[in-house]
């Protein structure tokens, strides 16, 4: 079904037809999968994310405002419930977040644009010996990713994974600019950091976004 998301959604709303809003939300599935896993870093959570942000999505189309982004709307259920999540976590005894920078958890100063950026960059037609690099930076990302403080990796797979634009975090987080900003210009630098050794050792340098 070839329609954006603002027509589905005026769609669904005017014929309570199901089809509708199953084509919607098959778009944001897997990356909200994807987002989540990178952030909580457990698959059976991750699901547990898109589950629920289906049923909140269902249970609260009407109080989408049409001027929003619907990428965004739904990204923002989607991140409060891993914070939920992550609160959990927290509360269970003996559970700790690992952080590197007990600074980091404060709000910074903005920092600078043009900076090099981890990523996983899609190869088209790798041979074996590429794909398995591939692979293996992917975990090395992934399994850094779950080091860095939780505002810092949220925004870090929202803004260089999943594309967003700093409006759009600053919509979904409920931060402002300067703070989502700041968050993804220290994230960035602890993720660089964590994988400097790694990159190295392997003669390697981390894709640039």
């Amino acid at each position: 079904m070839d329609l954006s998301d603002e027509a589905l959604l005026e769609s669904f709303r005017q014929s309570k037809d199901q089809t509708y809003f199953k084509s919607l939300i098959r778009r944001y599935q897997s990356r909200i999968y994807n987002a989540s896993y990178r952030i909580l870093g457990n698959a059976e959570e991750a699901e547990e994310v898109v589950q629920d942000t289906c049923l909140k999505v269902h249970q609260n189309i009407a109080k989408f405002k049409r001027h929003s982004s619907f990428a965004a709307w739904i990204f923002r259920i989607a991140h409060n419930t891993c914070v939920d999540i992550l609160r959990a976590k927290q509360r269970r005894k003996g559970f700790q977040l690992w952080c590197f920078d007990p600074q980091s958890t404060h709000d910074l100063d903005d920092g600078a644009e043009g900076m090099q950026v981890v990523s996983q960059a899609a190869d088209p037609s790798p041979c074996p010996e590429e794909q398995l690099d591939l692979t293996e930076q992917g975990e090395m990302i992934a399994a850094s990713l779950r080091l860095l403080p939780d505002s810092q990796r949220t925004v870090v797979v929202l803004h260089d994974i999943e594309g967003f634009s700093y409006l759009e975090i600053a919509e979904i987080v409920g931060a402002n600019l300067g703070t989502v900003r700041s968050r993804l210009h220290y994230g960035r630098l602890k993720l660089r950091e964590l994988l400097e050794p790694y990159f190295s050792a392997s003669n390697m340098t981390p894709a640039s976004r």
